[in-house]
């Protein structure tokens, strides 16, 4: 039987939601915007203007309007290539909560016909972003609930604290992109299975909640498999007496709603719906490829090596956190296998373990409504499978790397939840009747990770951890030291002191999108033109940026050709490690 959250734990989760939000809209403020990023701005004014014409049209009388091919299509057309639910937000939160400058402000897609009011609490690229926040805050509230009801507060406290003090996870937490929201809304299906599998109340919230995943990303789609491989370990048994389980009313929550959501909050798949799902599945099933940098080898095409996404992992979540998950996951092992060799234990599945990979449940017989009634609801096992599952769907898919970690950011919670156990497994052996002390080393291991998220910001892509020797052993081992163009906001200021008036400027991987809300925002001068791509680009410029990538090494060559100087202006680096280099043609 699971836990239900009481007072104290409601009441620690919406702390932990607070300072973690508060952190992150702070650390956001000086985060550059990304090359994604600068296309989901645009997208988010766009997907908010059908809302907004869709209100004219209904205080008009004629809602019907909003709903045609024309309306839909000219709304939702741009950036089809990813479901419409995390951009929409965006959409609102700017248009609720940011600033506003209104009509004719460059850089807009679209034009507002008259003023309208907001609260003006956050810049426009904060209020952009204000999505990602919440979830995220939202993700570590429910990896304290999480490993509070499942073991102990301590062990969801921990876990809290490490799933955000991710540099890597950290990073994305602050962008209006998918990749946090799809790894939060992955946390909150597993957690709200889990609680379903005792409580039929969480049933339909699991199928809402997974609805709104596949609205968020595709990697959503891969989460039944996970959760039916967890339901078939609680039944083991009954299987093995070749006996079929009851099917979870959570499953079948998810069968329904799931794909009523998801068709329902992405409009582009309202008209011609077969058609456009074919063409965004095959959009993802053949993804163009990008370089990704990988111990010295640049990678732009398969094969990819299989061990990327354990390397990466390894050498960019902080050590403290890798050796307490490693303990952890040793201590739910040795738990359960401590269940095994009880002689008055009739199976594994109903023993208490009060550190082990199990927990108890009442003996009663399972149903739809209760489907691991009687039984254990393996949360060490659940939390073990997710913490590996997203990093082997990258294996197993073969999927270009082109993302560095973003693309398995799901794992990063899990292996919270598996240091927080092995935090908890210590003090339960060592220290069970010292509570302060306990305490005390709860906040001394989750220190080095929180001064390490912070030591990389706000180039989070660039660093890396111990085992690697930080940023500059992460160079020296010639792993990828960026990518998406965000780097640029660094020599901002250089260039709005220093640039001629009206100078041609070559952005190399920044693109006009990420400069429009730099503009917008006030970090750059408006007057500073973009001279465009490629070399044609670079011989037009006065003023050249080259973001530094294994396969960018020729911009810079042609850069020392143009410009007759191999001197650069000014160089942008990250603990000694040059992410960006500013060169000025000399007349």
């Amino acid at each position: 039987m699971i836990r239900r959250p009481e007072k104290r734990d409601r009441m620690i989760a919406w702390l932990v939601f607070s300072v973690t939000l508060l952190t992150l809209v702070a650390a956001g403020r000086t985060q550059g915007n990304t090359r994604d990023e600068g296309t989901y701005f645009d997208a988010a004014e766009l997907y908010y203007g059908w809302y907004a014409e869709l209100g004219d049209n209904l205080l008009a009388g004629h809602p019907q309007k909003s709903f045609t091919r024309e309306s839909v299509s000219r709304w939702f057309t741009y950036n089809h290539e990813h479901p419409a639910l995390m951009k929409t937000l965006f959409g609102f939160s700017w248009r609720i909560f940011h600033r506003c400058k209104c009509k004719g402000q460059p850089g807009h897609p679209i034009a507002y016909p008259h003023k309208h009011r907001t609260l003006g609490l956050l810049s426009e690229e904060e209020a952009m972003r204000l999505p990602t926040d919440v979830l995220t805050a939202l993700m570590a509230a429910m990896v304290f609930l999480f490993g509070a009801l499942a073991w102990a507060r301590v062990a969801g406290v921990v876990a809290a604290v490490l799933t955000v003090a991710m540099p890597r996870l950290f990073f994305d937490a602050q962008l209006a992109c998918f990749d946090a929201p799809i790894a939060a809304l992955w946390v909150a299906v597993v957690y709200a299975y889990w609680r379903a599998l005792d409580d039929p109340k969480w049933a339909w919230k699991t199928g809402v909640i997974f609805g709104l995943a596949l609205s968020t990303k595709h990697n959503a789609f891969f989460l039944p498999f996970v959760l039916l491989a967890h339901y078939l370990w609680v039944h083991r048994a009954t299987l093995r007496s070749f006996r079929i389980p009851p099917i979870p009313r959570a499953f079948l929550w998810m069968a329904t709603v799931g794909p009523i959501l998801y068709f329902v909050l992405w409009p582009w798949l309202w008209f011609d719906t077969v058609a456009h799902w074919k063409e965004y599945f095959a959009f993802h099933v053949h993804h163009v490829y990008y370089n990704m940098e990988f111990l010295g080898r640049n990678y732009n095409k398969p094969p990819f090596p299989l061990s990327f996404p354990y390397v990466m992992t390894a050498l960019t979540t902080p050590v403290t956190t890798l050796v307490l998950s490693l303990g952890g996951g040793v201590a739910l092992i040795a738990g359960w296998l401590r269940t095994l060799r009880k002689p008055d234990a009739a199976h594994a599945d109903t023993v208490e373990a009060p550190i082990g990979l199990f927990s108890a449940g009442a003996p009663v017989q399972p149903t739809s409504r209760r489907p691991a009634a009687g039984l254990s609801t393996a949360p060490g096992f659940l939390v073990g499978l997710n913490a590996l599952f997203p990093m082997a769907i990258m294996t197993v898919t073969r999927a270009p790397i082109f993302g560095a970690t973003k693309h398995w950011h799901a794992t990063l919670p899990f292996l919270a939840l598996l240091a927080g156990y092995g935090l908890h497994a210590l003090l339960a052996t060592a220290l069970p009747k010292r509570r302060a002390l306990g305490l005390g080393l709860a906040l001394l291991v989750c220190l080095p990770s929180l001064v390490e998220t912070w030591r990389s910001h706000p180039y989070g892509l660039t660093h890396y951890n111990l085992l690697a020797g930080g940023p500059p052993g992460g160079a020296d081992l010639g792993m990828n030291r960026q990518f998406w163009g965000y780097a640029t906001t660094g020599l901002l200021p250089w260039l709005n002191q220093h640039a001629p008036p009206g100078a041609p400027v070559y952005w190399h991987d920044t693109n006009q999108v990420q400069l429009n809300m730099d503009v917008r925002e006030g970090r750059l001068r408006p007057d500073l033109r973009n001279t465009g791509l490629e070399e044609p680009g670079v011989k037009a410029s006065e003023l050249a940026l080259v973001i530094h990538e294994k396969h960018f090494n020729k911009y810079e060559y042609w850069i020392w050709d143009f410009y007759k100087t191999v001197r650069p202006s000014v160089v942008l680096d990250d603990e000694g490690v040059p992410i960006v280099t500013l060169y000025q043609r000399k007349r």
